[in-house]
Parts: structure tokens; C-alpha cells; sequence
């Protein structure tokens, strides 16, 4: 079990720092050579978490998995540079979707905290699972346009860097904003009583 959990870990870690991965390495090992690596990564990820009744996993393994097939296939880096763009609309396709049933994937990140969400929470969740696709599709778009419109080095600053800090920046804002929810929502019951 500690194993399985340390080779999730690390290859969570070759997921953060593949766009320097890719700078650094994709003169020396070729796109062919990156694109099965970052696969057969993803294939063991998906065999090491044992989640094989989750349709997410196979939707990212699909999709991610068949752009790194495809770039290997056809030696391409600026296939290879997609990778982030794919992982960002499965991601957001997974907050989407949560939003059709009743639990959404906010709420089910939630249950380690909070086993009975009330009303008020359920509904702060779904807007926050809202949220977390939008800036999803956000980065996708931006993610697509370093990919095919700019250098290697400005695609490895945004996808390794700029990335990182827009979702740093809108969780450190989710949780301001959550703080004054909740002062708020108890103004509003104290007065209520």
C-alpha cells in the first residue's frame, strides 16, 4: 500500500514539472520517446490508483492517452505541448459532469470534512464546482494558444509556472471568500433568531 501510494506521488510530481520536462529533455529524447513515457505513466496511474468502476479515469486515459499515442506516432512536439490542454478539459469534464447528479465532485472532496453538508453548502459546492470548470476551460484555451502559437519557452512558463499560480491565486480567493460566507451566513441566522 505505502508503495502504490509513493508511485502515485511520484509520477503526481513528473505530472507537475512535465512542461519542464519537455524543455529540457525534448531535443535529447525526441518527442516519440517523451509522448510513450508520459503514457505508460499515465497507464500506471490508472493501475496504481485501483479505481477501475471510476468512468474518469478511462476518460482520461482516453483522451490524454490517445494525444500522447498520436504524438509519438507522428514525432510531433507541438502535439506533445497539448498535453496540459487535455488534462485541463478532462478535469473540467469531470467538475461538468459532477454537476448533473447529486453529489458533486466538490461535495465528494468535501465528505473527508464535512459527512451531512446542509442546504447552504450544497449550494455554495455546485457554484464552486461551476467555478473550478470555468477556470478549467479558461486554462485549456490558454494552454492551447502557448501550444500553437508561441515558443517553447513561453509554453513552459505559462504551463509550468503561470498555470500554477492562477489556480494558487483562485484557491487562496475560494478561501477568503468562503471565510466571509460563512461570517456572513451565521449574521443572517443570529439575526434570523
Amino acid at each position: 500500500m505505502r508503495s502504490q501510494a509513493l508511485l502515485i506521488a511520484i509520477i503526481a510530481i513528473a505530472t507537475l514539472v512535465y512542461p519542464f520536462i519537455v524543455f529540457t529533455s525534448i531535443e535529447r529524447i525526441g518527442p516519440t520517446t517523451l509522448s510513450l513515457v508520459l503514457f505508460f505513466l499515465l497507464l500506471i496511474r490508472v493501475i496504481a490508483r485501483r479505481r477501475f468502476n471510476d468512468p474518469e479515469q478511462y476518460v482520461q486515459l482516453i483522451l490524454v492517452g490517445s494525444l500522447c499515442l498520436m504524438a509519438a506516432w507522428q514525432k510531433s512536439e507541438v502535439l506533445l505541448r497539448f498535453y496540459p490542454v487535455a488534462m485541463n478539459l478532462a478535469f473540467s469534464s469531470f467538475f461538468l459532469y459532477s454537476l448533473t447528479k447529486e453529489i458533486t465532485l466538490i461535495e465528494k472532496f468535501s465528505q473527508y470534512f464535512v459527512k451531512e453538508p446542509e442546504p447552504h453548502q450544497k449550494l455554495y459546492m455546485r457554484g464552486l464546482t461551476k467555478a473550478w470548470a470555468l477556470l478549467l476551460l479558461f486554462n485549456a484555451a490558454a494552454a492551447a494558444y502557448t501550444a500553437c502559437c508561441t515558443s517553447l519557452e513561453v509554453w513552459t512558463l505559462y504551463n509550468g509556472v503561470i498555470s500554477y499560480l492562477i489556480f494558487g491565486v483562485f484557491s487562496l480567493a475560494e478561501l477568503v471568500n468562503r471565510y466571509f460566507y460563512k461570517k456572513r451566513y451565521q449574521s443572517r441566522l443570529a439575526s434570523d433568531n
